[in-house]
């Protein structure tokens, strides 16, 4: 018997542990369906490395419709840490608005003046000591990155060229604009919730975590969610919460584990077998994410990881376990910004400059040296679903989010269509424009609108941002209390991460996703 069950040791169930924990007589077992996060976690610029292996749960999409029938990759962090062991690090809140636009929905107390303090509470800023708009004394250390190439830099110049101002803060008085991005990074390597969060809460003694958990369903009992079933090396196992059990388990896990257990909606759970026990019918639904869309270039000179040799690899990773420095120390997407395209008045468009000829975040390797430029779309229209394909824990989900196709008004593909042609311009510009020899197919054959838009939909890819699927909120289809964060009907259980979040946020969702969790904490504290 435990005080409080967390299932899910990724962003927001490190959190969640370490803001309860601190409540020493509180007993709290965390349930991880990974391991212990592997070395290339820790060294900033292997993130791509991580895909496709233990550490990641390695999902697919159903066809798309929108993508010409292409499945998507769809990475997520199956370790201590999460996703949040497996990204690309970048600290973004947010627009202000999207969180005023959270209130509008009916989440009352999540507008940009409420939850503006919790982000403080988190941060610990080293390279903002004096700015109203970071925090200082928080767990999770955010610092600019530690290396940057000189192309990076270049890179920026070309978009001021382009018509982009620069900003040095995408977190402080606006976002637009072009510069660096700032990272969970610290003295070199990155420092998720992982380290910033549960490593001390682990240390506090009234904290348990297992790991190598496959959680199978939740047990409900006349309203009211009791316990956790779970397997350890293929062996049933059981715990009981006292007081709660928390959800932690992303925008898929959270849903999956939801319907697993007979809690969402009711037919389509009895379509696969699942006994229905409570009738929530936005549980899996709404699901959101940010689409990416890449085009590279080769370029005339050696640069990057185009340039980078056996022995490049070799010397680099040594340099970085003997002193944490070098080339290693970056991710690779540094220099970037965001944009307004088509009118908009915020931001509507992130940017990245990647010093790499990749495709799919560096899955597949140009045969030069060059630089891709990505742009992502901030607030999709398009809406999908999770759904259960059986009533076996083990088979992985149906996930169709339904990119494009669900958007009738077509703004997604025409923003991700703008999106190409501001890359284009940038890149057309001075330093960069005499660096580069020629973009790369089949990109480059594409110059109208129209070919543009069959070049996003063939090989736009997500930002690994899936969100909402258990979104808060008052309506018929809302599944947490936004009061309570408890879910609508049912007394023991609260959610605590992305599912939650009602509307896709302006930037990447890993602060977003800690903030939701630190209210949460907060909100059960509070009884």
């Amino acid at each position: 018997m435990y005080d409080t069950i967390i299932i899910g040791a990724g962003s927001s169930g490190c959190v969640v542990a370490y803001r309860l924990g601190a409540d020493t007589s509180r007993k709290i077992l965390v349930l991880e369906a990974g391991r212990a996060a592997p070395i290339n976690s820790d060294v900033p610029s292997d993130w791509v490395t991580m895909f496709n292996t233990s550490a990641d749960w390695g999902y697919y999409t159903e066809p798309q419709a929108g993508c010409r029938g292409r499945r998507i990759f769809w990475p997520r962090g199956k370790m201590v840490g999460g996703s949040g062991a497996l990204n690309a690090m970048i600290y973004i809140r947010g627009l202000a608005s999207d969180y005023d636009a959270w209130e509008q929905m009916g989440c009352t107390g999540w507008g940009w003046k409420d939850v503006f303090p919790t982000f403080l509470k988190s941060e610990n800023n080293v390279n903002f000591r004096e700015s109203p708009y970071h925090g200082t004394s928080g767990p999770l250390h955010i610092e600019n990155v530690p290396y940057v190439d000189k192309y990076e830099r270049l890179w920026i110049e070309s978009a001021e060229a382009a018509g982009y101002q620069y900003n040095p803060d995408y977190n402080g008085e606006t976002q637009e604009g072009v510069g660096l991005f700032q990272f969970t990074i610290k003295n070199g390597e990155r420092w998720g919730t992982g380290k910033a969060f549960l490593h001390p809460a682990l240390g506090r003694g009234n904290v348990t975590l297992r790991t190598g958990v496959l959680v199978t369903g939740l047990i409900v009992e006349n309203g009211r969610v009791k316990g956790v079933n779970y397997l350890v090396n293929g062996a049933a196992e059981t715990a009981y919460a006292d007081s709660e059990v928390v959800m932690t388990g992303g925008a898929i896990g959270t849903a999956q584990i939801m319907m697993l257990s007979g809690i969402g909606p009711a037919d389509e759970l009895s379509a696969v077998g699942v006994r229905p026990r409570h009738d929530l019918p936005g549980v899996g639904k709404d699901l959101q994410d940010h689409l990416n869309i890449g085009i590279s270039f080769y370029t005339k000179e050696p640069m990057g990881i185009g340039s980078w040799t056996a022995e490049t690899i070799e010397n680099s990773f040594a340099e970085w376990r003997d002193h944490r420095t070098g080339i290693r120390t970056s991710p690779w997407v540094a220099s970037g910004g965001h944009v307004c395209s088509r009118g908009a008045v915020e931001p509507d468009l992130q940017l990245y400059g990647a010093i790499s000829p990749h495709r799919d975040y560096a899955r597949f390797l140009g045969g030069r040296s060059g630089v891709t430029g990505h742009s992502t779309l901030q607030r999709p229209k398009s809406r999908g679903e999770i759904k259960l394909r059986s009533a076996d824990p083990v088979e992985y989900p149906s996930i169709d989010p339904k990119y494009f196709a669900s958007d009738p008004s077509g703004i997604d593909l025409a923003t991700m269509v703008e999106g190409v042609k501001i890359n284009r311009s940038i890149l057309a510009q001075s330093p960069m424009r005499e660096l580069i020899d020629y973009e790369l197919s089949p990109s480059a054959e594409c110059k109208t609108d129209a070919e543009i838009a069959d070049y996003v939909r063939g090989h736009m890819t997500t930002l690994y941002h899936p969100s909402s699927t258990c979104r808060m909120g008052v309506d018929r289809m809302a599944v947490t209390d936004p009061a309570t964060m408890k879910v609508h009907g049912l007394e023991g259980i609260r959610i605590a991460d992305a599912s939650a979040i009602p509307l896709m946020v302006s930037g990447n969702l890993n602060a977003p996703t800690i903030m939701v969790a630190e209210r949460a904490a907060e909100k059960i504290l509070a009884g």
